[in-house]
């Protein structure tokens, strides 16, 4: 048998194809890879855009979140400081003056009824011709000369004159004599002050007196008067810091009989100096003849009382201080 051996040429023509066919599934194969590298990297771009985004979202929305709650937080504060206090946002301090009382542009509280600087309207000063205000206008009469002096309340002098009344008046602090405590008292118009029970007698008598029930400070006991549209009245005032406050009760009024007699004294308790009480005298138009001057204390009946003047002519005169002492029974002045 023959055997047919392929020449050179067909070896190469028939290996062709082959080669032809693996460079076309190699072809087919390179578009597949890229398709899903394309995707994926789309992912991770898509990926980070995101994170990128969220991080800038955050830089400006949080602060502005933060800024919007400190500022409601501020808002807070400072209403809930203007509910509490009388201080302003521009720390203007609210000056509120007493009754009677009327606010200067210094931010002070004057009473133009019986101020010599603010006679009748602030900033109008009295000449040298007169000696005081009275009812809002310069008078030859005698001064008030307590410093801040507040009217007691329920003496209305504009309408009437005042006669034989009393009047309560509540302090801040309490007061003691004869080792009873209390902050009511008691003021008469008829120069009297009371710690307990009190009375309008306007008719005095030696002491102790069954008229009145309690510690009793007997300044100038007679049938005085608080002349009307005058600046006469009782006032009072504390001063200083505890534990050494003054209280003053000033009288200063007119003889029932006559409204040109003045009788002008001060009823001064000491919070540092317990069970003792001063008088202090200005004005005395009689120099105390018709009057009663001393203490007394609990049980007007059999109690303790110390007298320093009965219808004495003379009793009294100006620039006199008394001092009554109830835990020594002594009278000084």
């Amino acid at each position: 048998m023959a055997l047919t051996i392929p020449s050179p040429a067909e070896n190469v023509i028939e290996n062709e194809p082959q080669s032809n066919q693996v460079d076309a599934k190699n072809d087919t194969n390179i578009p597949v890879e890229s398709v899903k590298t394309q995707r994926l990297r789309f992912f991770i771009k898509f990926l980070l855009g995101s994170l990128i985004l969220l991080f800038v979202v955050s830089a400006i929305v949080l602060p502005a979140v933060l800024v919007t709650l400190l500022r409601s937080t501020t808002t807070t504060t400072t209403t809930s400081i203007g509910l509490t206090t009388t201080t302003t946002t521009a720390s203007t301090t609210t000056v509120t003056c007493a009754t009677g009382y009327t606010l200067t542009p210094s931010s002070t509280c004057v009473n133009t009824m019986i101020d010599f600087n603010n006679c009748g309207t602030v900033g109008y000063v009295c000449s040298s011709n007169y000696t005081s205000c009275s009812a809002g206008v310069c008078s030859t009469r005698p001064a008030v000369a307590l410093a801040g002096a507040i009217p007691v309340p329920g003496f209305n002098t504009t309408i009437n004159s005042i006669d034989d009344a009393t009047t309560v008046v509540t302090l801040p602090l309490n007061i003691t004599l004869y080792n009873y405590t209390t902050n009511r008292i008691t003021v008469s118009s008829n120069g009297v002050v009371c710690l307990g029970s009190c009375s309008t007698s306007y008719s005095n008598t030696n002491l102790p007196s069954s008229s009145f029930g309690g510690p009793t400070v007997f300044g100038y006991w007679d049938d005085l008067m608080i002349a009307r549209n005058t600046s006469q009245t009782i006032y009072y005032g504390v001063s200083g810091t505890a534990p050494n406050r003054i209280t003053t009760f000033e009288f200063y009024e007119s003889h029932y009989s006559s409204s040109t007699q003045y009788y002008h004294f001060q009823i001064i308790f000491n919070e540092n100096q317990s069970n003792v009480v001063k008088c202090f005298y200005f004005d005395m138009s009689n120099g105390g003849a018709t009057g009663t001057i001393g203490i007394q204390g609990i049980s007007s009946a059999s109690g303790s009382s110390i007298l320093h003047a009965y219808n004495q002519l003379n009793a009294v005169s100006y620039n006199t201080t008394l001092t009554f002492d109830t835990n020594t029974g002594i009278l000084t002045g």
